[in-house]
């Protein structure tokens, strides 16, 4: 099914969907996350009440998660930019692979998070339909390419954990910016 794929995709094309991707997943949770935090459907289990909070604290708001959003985009737009510069010399993909394991990270916590609250949370439509989807033929075209390797995936890891505190100022601006 991946050789199909290949007829119209190829690792530059993928690399550029990168922020198009995360543009359409953050409108969902955008346009949902106030009907979502205001919605009691929700069981009172301490998995949910945990989340609510934390949702609050990070911002809950459309406008406050529309800043964090803006700053996450323009970090992944850059790294969709240089990672697209420098790829054709194989170099480059460090930064692109630490985010896309953040991508799996974030679609894992929706599907979670909407297996725990047992209804829709904000973001699992395009978690289940894109993100998912885009990461894994994105892994794949990156590891037929020869670009990704083991060592790759380990390095790529602890940046990915810098990169949440990165866009976790985003957060700290929505809140800054939105009162």
């Amino acid at each position: 099914m991946l050789e199909a794929l290949h007829y119209f995709l190829d690792l530059k094309t993928l690399i550029w969907l990168f922020p198009i991707i995360f543009i359409f997943h953050d409108l969902e949770e955008i346009i949902t996350i106030e009907s979502s935090m205001a919605s009691d459907k929700y069981p009172k289990t301490n998995f949910v009440e945990m989340t609510l909070r934390m949702r609050k604290k990070l911002g809950s708001t459309a406008a406050e998660l529309a800043v964090s959003a803006t700053w996450i985009l323009l970090i992944i737009s850059f790294t969709a930019v240089m990672t697209a510069k420098f790829s054709s010399n194989g170099e480059g993909f460090l930064m692109f692979t630490a985010i896309l394991n953040l991508f799996v990270l974030q679609a894992s916590m929706h599907i979670v998070q909407s297996i725990k609250f047992r209804a829709y949370t904000p973001g699992i439509i395009t978690s289940l339909f894109l993100l998912i989807p885009y990461c894994l033929v994105t892994y794949s075209f990156l590891a037929e390419s020869g670009q990704m390797d083991w060592q790759l995936i380990f390095t790529s890891l602890p940046v990915s954990l810098i990169m949440i505190l990165v866009f976790l100022v985003g957060n700290l601006l929505g809140r800054y910016f939105i009162r």
